[in-house]
């Protein structure tokens, strides 16, 4: 979010109300407001699997449940409310990507013997859903003859993510065994698609 957002006088329960009764309009407003809070909490708690743009849309989507679930009645605030909601929404993504990394250390499956099984199929795996996006067997022989630098470049959910694709798992597979959303997953694969291109340039 680069542009500004006019800010109004209403206080952040009239705007949640304001939501609550299909004004969606207020929304942007309402995130702005608290995108200091989320810029803190981006820079406080690291994650390898989110990039800023990847935290902010995460941040964007628990504010969005927290305005359907907040109650004024109870008496809580609703800046308490969406910061409480936004802490519990990213220890849960770290205690997932804690689990991810000890499944990497478990190591189910040899990335060398994954590529050599690539190579000598000359099989090409695709994601569902996405077009001219595949590696191809080319690809797969260049990134095996540097495939120690190339996965160490890689963070530890896009390990994850890479390893399933060369197993020949698409988007929801991948996105049901990681627990995670498949926005989360195309990210990942996005990301291993770059920087396999840069290391075949």
């Amino acid at each position: 979010m680069n542009e500004e957002v006019e800010l109004s006088e209403h206080s952040p329960e009239q705007l949640v109300a304001l939501i609550q009764q299909g004004h969606s309009m207020h929304f942007e407003e309402l995130f702005y407001r608290f995108l200091p809070l989320v810029k803190k909490f981006n820079r406080a708690y690291y994650l390898k699997s989110l990039e800023q743009d990847d935290f902010w849309q995460e941040a964007r989507m628990v504010l969005h449940k927290a305005v359907q679930s907040y109650v004024p009645e109870k008496g809580l605030q609703f800046a308490s409310f969406y910061k409480l909601t936004l802490k519990h929404h990213i220890f849960s993504l770290i205690r997932k990507e804690s689990a991810v990394k000890r499944r990497i250390d478990k190591g189910a499956v040899s990335l060398d013997a994954i590529l050599e099984n690539q190579y000598s199929n000359h099989t090409e795996h695709s994601f569902e859903g996405v077009v001219s996006t595949n590696f191809s067997p080319e690809e797969i022989v260049m990134v095996k003859e540097s495939a120690s630098g190339y996965f160490e470049s890689l963070s530890d959910f896009e390990q994850a993510v890479f390893i399933r694709f060369l197993n020949g798992s698409d988007f929801l597979s991948i996105a049901d065994e990681l627990d995670c959303e498949v926005t989360s997953i195309k990210n990942a694969y996005d990301r291993c698609h770059r920087k396999m291109k840069r290391l075949l340039e």
